[in-house]
């Protein structure tokens, strides 16, 4: 609509030199001269009038292709943009995985070097502690003496410990190869509660199962899996010591692609958020460990008792309100477990 009113200027334009001319040459012109002048200055602005109008319309086009370009231009701006938010976050991701596998090459590392060292060590000291410890135990059951009896009592139970700790060492340092069977994971989690209860801190604690409602079993050594569950509910006691009572939870869930998952609780002090990626790490001391012994190797123990079963183990953790470690294992194959149950009854 707005190109008419631009045409029609051009079209008047065009039309004065014709009505200057009219005015003015009329008498001096001969009537045919002056009709063909008349006629050639109107054809002028036809024409000036239509190349206007051309002249517009070519603006125009003009005018659209430049609003085109703009809009091309916003969208691949904004493409751009997204496609940099994109790169950003695989760079970012890329970047966690990567050091996430460097943590993970640095704590092998770590735990091949120490379980060198301490593989013959702890093999060693086994024998003069368990020699150390039965002493003391016939001593104290031998002795009347109240305050002797006391310090024997001491003896033993500082001996336990370092026996308990060796233990760990040996488990920790273990490269053979053990009886690999068909295990009932609920009945394994029963057995390592029933013997991490007896070394646990004087505490009320109440035990919340949610176990999966159909049984649950997996191919691994009893043992083994048995210590790894039993330093994982220590743990938990432990980190529940600081209070009168506390809340020991188990949960066991079947995942997806055939894994089975386990999880332990607490309602203990927590763990920092700066500490959690070291609570692995042999002999690492948590800063709120107050009660019971601040170092050692139970997690380590574990973590390398359940990756040597496929497994996986992390950690979760709020600090003041408890933690919760997770545990995940795949699932014995039916037919070997069918197998393990018909040799168990023949």
């Amino acid at each position: 609509m707005r190109r008419y009113p631009i045409v029609l200027a051009f079209a008047l334009l065009a039309a004065v030199p014709a009505l200057v001319f009219a005015t003015v040459s009329y008498r001096a012109l001969e009537p045919e001269p002056f009709g063909a002048g008349l006629a050639l200055i109107a054809l002028a602005g036809v024409a000036s009038a239509l190349l206007g109008g051309q002249l517009l319309r070519r603006g125009d086009a003009l005018q659209a292709e430049i609003a085109e370009e703009r809009r091309r231009k916003a969208q691949f701006e904004m493409h751009s943009r997204e496609m940099y938010r994109e790169l950003e976050r695989k760079l970012e991701e890329r970047t966690a995985e990567l050091l996430r596998e460097r943590d993970i090459v640095v704590r092998t590392e770590k735990l091949t070097s120490l379980g060198r060292l301490v593989g013959g060590v702890a093999h060693e000291l086994n024998n003069p502690l368990m020699a150390i410890l039965g002493e003391a135990t016939m001593l104290r059951q031998r002795c009347d003496a109240p305050e002797l009896s006391r310090g024997l009592r001491v003896i033993e139970q500082q001996a336990s410990r370092c026996a308990s700790l060796i233990r760990d060492l040996i488990a920790f340092a273990s490269l053979e190869q053990r009886k690999v069977q068909v295990l009932d994971l609920h009945a394994l989690l029963e057995g390592a509660l029933a013997q991490a209860a007896m070394v646990a801190p004087r505490l009320r604690v109440e035990v919340v199962r949610y176990y999966w409602h159909n049984p649950l079993v997996v191919a691994g050594n009893m043992e083994q899996l048995q210590q790894a569950l039993v330093n994982v509910i220590g743990n938990a006691h432990q980190a529940m010591a600081r209070n009168e009572s506390g809340q020991l939870t188990l949960r066991s869930r079947r995942k997806e692609g055939g894994r089975i998952q386990l999880e332990v609780s607490d309602t203990g002090v927590g763990i920092e958020p700066a500490a959690l990626p070291y609570i692995f790490d042999p002999f690492y001391s948590r800063p709120l460990a107050e009660e019971g012994p601040g170092v050692g190797l139970g997690l380590s123990v574990a973590l390398g008792l359940i990756e040597a079963h496929e497994g996986n183990i992390w950690v979760e953790s709020e600090v003041g309100r408890g933690t919760t470690v997770f545990i995940e294992l795949p699932e014995a194959d039916v037919g070997l477990a069918a197998q393990g149950e018909r040799s168990a009854v023949a």
